[in-house]
C-alpha cells in the first residue's frame, strides 16, 4: 500500500478514534464529535482515491469526494447522500457557527452524535475494506 494511502488511513483512524474518545467523556462537545466523523470520512474517501491512483481534490465536500469515486465503487459502497449531504452541513458549521447550530435542530445530543457516529463507523470500515481488499493499477480497480 502507498505510504500516502497509509497516511490518509491513518489520520482517518485519528478522526473516528477522537470521535468515540470525545463522546466518552460526554462534555457537551456534541459538535466537535461530529466535526471529527466529518473529518474521517473526507480522509478515508481520500485514501480510497489515492491508493487507486486517482486524483485526490482539495475539498472538503463528501458529495463532490463520493462523485470522484468509479462508479462502481459508488454503487457497492451504497453511499447515504442524505447522511452525506447532513455531514457536509455539520462540517461548514462546526466551522462557522450560525444560529441554529449544526442540526436543524440546533446544537446536537447525545444520542444524534452516537447514530452520526455509529454511520460514520460503518463506511469508514467499508471504504477501508475496499481499499484493503483490492489492488489497482493506473486508476482500474480490481479486486485481490
Amino acid at each position: 500500500m502507498k505510504k500516502a494511502t497509509e497516511g490518509w488511513i491513518k489520520f482517518a483512524h485519528d478522526d473516528i478514534y477522537a470521535a468515540e474518545a470525545l463522546l466518552k467523556i460526554d462534555e457537551g462537545l456534541h459538535n466537535i464529535v461530529l466535526f471529527h466523523c466529518q473529518q474521517c470520512l473526507e480522509k478515508i474517501l481520500k485514501a480510497f482515491l489515492e491508493h487507486h491512483g486517482l486524483r485526490v481534490p482539495k475539498t472538503h465536500s463528501l458529495e463532490r469526494l463520493i462523485n470522484d469515486l468509479p462508479p462502481a465503487v459508488r454503487s457497492a459502497s451504497n453511499p447515504d447522500e442524505e447522511f452525506l449531504n447532513l455531514i457536509d452541513d455539520i462540517y461548514i458549521s462546526a466551522r462557522y457557527p450560525g444560529d441554529l447550530g449544526l442540526l436543524p435542530t440546533g446544537m446536537p445530543s447525545r444520542e444524534e452524535a452516537e447514530v452520526i457516529l455509529i454511520k460514520t463507523r460503518l463506511l469508514f470500515n467499508n471504504f477501508l475494506s475496499i481499499i484493503e481488499n483490492s489492488t489497482c493499477d493506473s486508476g482500474q480497480l480490481e479486486s485481490k
